[in-house]
């Protein structure tokens, strides 16, 4: 097999976690709109009060995610000497899986935030921040020919 292929089949490998990554968080949105009427009773209401410090943890742990994935990527797509091209083929990949798979943890938070407190509007915005990092690190074949 040929490089081109590999990147090729690299790529693809990629494109395809990067959009069951992006239907999960569809999953997610449906998951929200399904259970969102049976969240808003009275008892839910006041569990608000009590996620207070829980929602300013992952409010801080997404924007560690944004922040720790633009250090890893620079850390994990750096180039050595050695690197021949199967190398930096796989080193693309494995950033670009792990990039995506990381963009999903702020919906994650946010789930967990509707799912404790009913918090309806941090769910939608930690939503928002996923689909955001997802669009950014979702793979580009020009962008990793150029890379490479």
């Amino acid at each position: 097999m040929d490089n081109q292929d590999t990147l090729k089949k690299a790529y693809h490998t990629s494109v395809i976690v990067g959009i069951a990554i992006t239907a999960s968080l569809f999953v997610y949105l449906i998951v929200f709109f399904m259970l969102r009427t049976p969240f808003l009773t009275a008892e839910r209401l006041t569990a608000i009060q009590n996620t207070r410090n829980l929602r300013y943890l992952f409010y801080a742990l997404s924007v560690g995610v944004v922040v720790f994935l633009r250090l890893l990527r620079g850390f994990l797509l750096k180039r050595q000497l050695s690197d021949t091209r199967q190398v930096l083929i796989a080193k693309l990949q494995r950033t670009s899986i792990l990039s995506m798979a990381l963009s999903e943890g702020p919906a994650i938070f946010g789930l967990v935030l509707f799912f404790l407190g009913g918090l309806e509007r941090d769910f939608i915005i930690l939503l928002f921040v996923s689909m955001i990092l997802v669009f950014m690190y979702f793979p580009r074949y020009k962008n990793w020919e150029a890379w490479l």
